[in-house]
């Protein structure tokens, strides 16, 4: 019964998605994040739910095509569209030339390519403050009730939870700590009601206490640095303080003795780190090794592992003992570091074009005036809220490979929404008889 009532509201969600693409387009963010596939333990009828939504999205926009267009500048976007075509067209480059798997490198550039798609759909939705607002409530809810499931199991011996989400604690723990400064940012939106902001505060603790739960240090370490970013840099600072504080003191009573064990070892002296931390920086080591043979197209994306297997006999300099030998090599391994991993696999070329297109929107500036307007005072601190998260994202994108979750590609064009958004106003309160703004409905 709970799976076949689950289907409807799922497969309905979905259906209803032709009638208003915008809904469409969060719920497949939703299901994303929250993946319902794991509400009924895998079972296949969910299997295909995600195509089938995205599928379902594309064709509402083309039944409401008319309504979608919005007239004000967006340059920002669209080149944020072109550099992200650029980044997939090279991953099909490399991919062609891979050093040993093909397939396995145009199977994960098919992957970036549907991401793509469905950011150009994000492109054409996500204009109004008022979808920008639902877009933040339906990511921060979803990630905080994944959140709050995973703290659960951790209670009941789930430890790390590697089985939550695809990818493993690694994924989990590194997308909180991109989307946690968000919910703060929503907390102190002072247009939002009390109970709204207890709902995100609650959302918020509950990121936390998951990002604890995976005891994943880098992500952990992103998650204080994105913390921090916001705090410095949002214009309501003492406001922003208060929050983190009543934020620490709800979430400290809870956090398990095992997760402050891992964490303590993040900056321990190279003596004292355990094998797994240590590997780490090998990985690394044979990444930039890899990288030096192969400088601009690298070896193909998922092509590091085999590829390593050449370096076995060559890297006894920064492999120290027959046990790292054993953990890395003859078998599966990852390069544990998005900027090492993708200069081996994509190449300078490559591992360039993701990060003009990170720090177009870490770095963007908005103009003064979006700052100063009370009534956007909460799409302001949206957008610092996104931007931190970005910056926690981008350190805990040293210790994983991360570079192709959707979250992060959303995240990038929501920061890029927002900025077309307040330029728009900026123009419009300059010269509103000249150049009225002009949005589609919400």
């Amino acid at each position: 019964m709970r799976i076949i009532t689950l289907t409807i509201l799922y497969y309905g969600g979905a259906l209803f998605g032709l009638l208003n693409p915008v809904f469409g387009l969060l719920f497949f963010i939703h299901i994303v994040i929250f993946r319902p596939e794991s509400l009924v333990w895998g079972n296949p009828i969910f299997g295909r739910l995600h195509l089938f939504t995205a599928i379902i999205v594309v064709i509402g926009c083309f039944i409401h095509r008319r309504t979608l267009r919005m007239q004000s500048d967006d340059l920002y976007q669209k080149k944020n569209l072109v550099i992200f075509a650029l980044f997939v067209i090279w991953l099909l480059v490399v991919s062609i030339l891979a050093e040993v798997s093909v397939q396995l490198s145009l199977d994960k550039t098919l992957e970036l390519l549907k991401i793509f798609a469905v950011c150009i759909v994000f492109w054409k939705l996500i204009n109004t403050e008022k979808r920008m607002d639902l877009y933040v409530w339906v990511t921060v809810i979803s990630f905080g009730l994944m959140s709050f499931w995973g703290y659960l199991q951790t209670l009941v011996g789930n430890e790390r939870l590697d089985t939550l989400w695809p990818g493993g604690s690694n994924y989990i723990a590194a997308q909180l700590a991109l989307m946690a400064p968000l919910a703060i940012a929503k907390v102190l939106d002072k247009n939002s009601s009390v109970s709204a902001r207890l709902v995100f505060l609650g959302c918020a603790s509950s990121m936390v206490l998951g990002a604890f739960g995976t005891q994943s240090r880098g992500s952990l370490l992103g998650l204080g640095v994105g913390m921090f970013a916001f705090l410095i840099n949002t214009k309501y600072r003492a406001r922003a303080l208060l929050a983190a504080a009543l934020l620490a003191f709800l979430v400290y009573p809870w956090i398990l003795e095992r997760s402050y064990t891992r964490l303590a070892t993040t900056f321990a002296p190279e003596e004292e780190r355990d094998l797994s931390a240590e590997s780490r920086f090998v990985l690394w080591k044979i990444g930039l090794r890899i990288w030096e043979d192969y400088p601009i197209a690298g070896v193909g994306l998922e092509n590091f592992s085999p590829v390593k297997e050449k370096y076995a006999d060559k890297v006894g300099d920064i492999v120290p003992t027959q046990e790292m030998y054993d953990l890395i090599f003859n078998q599966q391994r990852y390069p544990h570091g998005v900027y090492t991993g993708m200069l081996a696999e994509t190449g300078l070329v490559g591992v360039s074009l993701f990060l003009i297109l990170l720090l177009r929107s870490l770095l963007v500036r908005f103009p003064r005036s979006f700052s100063r307007a009370a009534p956007h005072m909460g799409l302001y601190l949206q957008a610092k809220g996104a931007q931190a998260g970005l910056l926690g994202f981008a350190i805990a994108s040293f210790f994983y490979d991360i570079q192709y979750i959707e979250m992060l590609y959303f995240q990038l064009f929501f920061v890029g929404a927002i900025k077309v958004y307040s330029d728009s106003l900026a123009v419009a309160a300059t010269v509103p008889a000249k150049s009225p703004l002009v949005l589609s409905p919400a």
